[in-house]
């Protein structure tokens, strides 16, 4: 049954998509500067063993997604869309779906790593002249990497707010309403944008490289992790292949000042 219910959220977000299409910029706005930040800073705060370890897997995972785009089109944009993929707004609310609570963390963590690579990749596909400040400055005061610093320092505190029961039922809450918001926003886009039978066969080859090249990757990274014994990896394996399923994900609002932004003698 629960598979059903961000279907029913999507559909949602095609009504609302007739009727009022300019709420996409409120829930978006809403996802990436309240729910998923405080998603993110719970779940360090909660630490647990592995967590680390696959949010920089991913990171590794979108980047060599990126070099094989390179690879492919010599286009930066290009490959940036063909990396950067949809893992907190659909991602999490699948993988809650088709595999319970369990696998919000697994995904969570991956979002972390994703949302990381998506940063810096940003800067390198939108500036030509982007420098190294640049980077590690639009890098750092983007709302996810901001919530992985406030769940780490929240962690090594003296206190005990990982055992506090109201923040446990905030963090359910909020895993609820990222679900909603992001099936409904997905919607509203779906509604919103011109899909003609062209755009639908332009990326349908795409989408199999991605989950063709994606699922060689995270084979390979799961058979590294049952040799070495890590258990977290071993025991949600089906979960991490949903990653290289995932189509991309639509550039945030706060890479805006990023795109926007002249550097060096021209703009992109």
């Amino acid at each position: 049954m629960t598979v059903i219910y961000p279907l029913l959220y999507m559909l949602g977000g095609l009504v609302v998509g007739r009727f009022i299409p300019s709420a996409r910029t409120g829930l978006s706005a809403i996802l990436t500067r309240i729910l998923i930040p405080f998603v993110i800073a719970y779940n360090l705060l909660t630490y647990q063993a592995g967590t680390a370890l696959l949010a920089i897997f991913c990171f590794i995972f979108c980047g060599v997604l990126f070099l094989l785009g390179q690879v492919f089109w010599r286009d930066k944009l290009r490959s940036l869309t063909f990396s950067y993929l949809n893992i907190g707004w659909l991602g999490l609310p699948l993988a809650i779906a088709i595999f319970g609570d369990a696998a919000s963390r697994i995904i969570i963590a991956a979002y972390i790593g994703g949302s990381v690579f998506g940063n810096i990749a940003c800067v390198l596909a939108m500036q030509d002249e982007a420098s190294g400040r640049d980077m590690i400055r639009n890098t750092v005061s983007s709302p996810p990497v901001l919530a992985v610093f406030s769940g780490l320092l929240l962690h090594m505190s003296p206190f005990d707010l990982a055992d506090a029961s109201w923040l446990a039922v905030a963090y359910e809450l909020a895993k609820q309403l990222m679900t909603i918001a992001g099936m409904c926003t997905l919607g509203i886009w779906l509604y919103c944008s011109k899909m003609t039978l062209a755009s639908l066969r332009a990326a349908v080859p795409v989408s199999l490289l991605r989950a063709g090249l994606g699922a060689m990757i995270v084979g390979m990274f799961v058979w590294g992790c049952s040799e070495l014994g890590i258990e977290l990896i071993a025991s949600n394996v089906a979960v991490l292949f949903i990653l290289p399923l995932l189509p991309q994900q639509r550039i945030p609002w706060y890479w805006k000042p990023i795109i926007e932004a002249p550097v060096g003698p021209h703009r992109p």
